[in-house]
């Protein structure tokens, strides 16, 4: 396998594993087995089994954004704020197993020591500089950048993983206009 192969296959192994039997089922071994990769090489690669999770999670929340981002434009606020959040839903809709895998690696705490939060903050900072300009203007009411995916998004994170835990019992498409008028009443004016 090539160089850029094998740590796809790795990853793609990492996110096949947590789905079907959660974040414990992801050991080194196991990675091995199903991706075709040496144990050498997902050291070489990735260092250790935190390491894999660090870099998926990284993977997984910069497409997430960059799916939001989409968004950014210059519309009024009133109209952007909202498909921001419809479009983090769609995200996760269209990709449950990597969104699952997001709120997992969050929740069981193995990311502190991986420069998280300082990655979180530059793959947001477009969205963040994007709040900050419409704050300045006006159109958005101040809110600090740590708050726009730990509050702002709140409502669109609790629906998500009502969502991830039971899609047949949680209504996505229901929910979002719900959610897309909850974030957009946090922040405007």
């Amino acid at each position: 396998m090539a160089r850029g192969a094998t740590r796809a296959a790795i990853l793609e192994a990492a996110l096949r594993i947590v789905a079907e039997g959660g974040l414990g089922a992801m050991t080194v071994g196991r990675l091995a087995e199903v991706s075709g990769a040496s144990n050498g090489s997902i050291y070489h690669h990735f260092g250790s089994r935190g390491g894999v999770v660090a870099e998926l999670y990284r993977e997984s929340f910069a497409e997430l954004v960059g799916a939001m981002a989409l968004a950014l434009d210059d519309r009024p606020a009133e109209a952007v704020v909202p498909e921001l959040a419809g479009r983090f839903l769609d995200w996760i809709v269209e990709n449950p197993t990597r969104g699952e895998f997001v709120y997992r690696a969050s929740v069981a705490g193995l990311l502190a020591e991986d420069g998280v939060a300082e990655f979180k903050a530059r793959v947001m900072a477009p969205l963040a500089e994007w709040f900050e300009a419409r704050t300045a203007c006006g159109e958005l009411r101040p809110v600090p950048a740590w708050a726009l995916d730990a509050v702002v998004m709140g409502p669109a994170h609790e629906c998500a993983r009502r969502y991830l835990a039971g899609p047949d019992s949680f209504d996505l498409k229901l929910a979002r206009p719900e959610v897309e008028h909850a974030v957009w009443a946090i922040v405007r004016p």
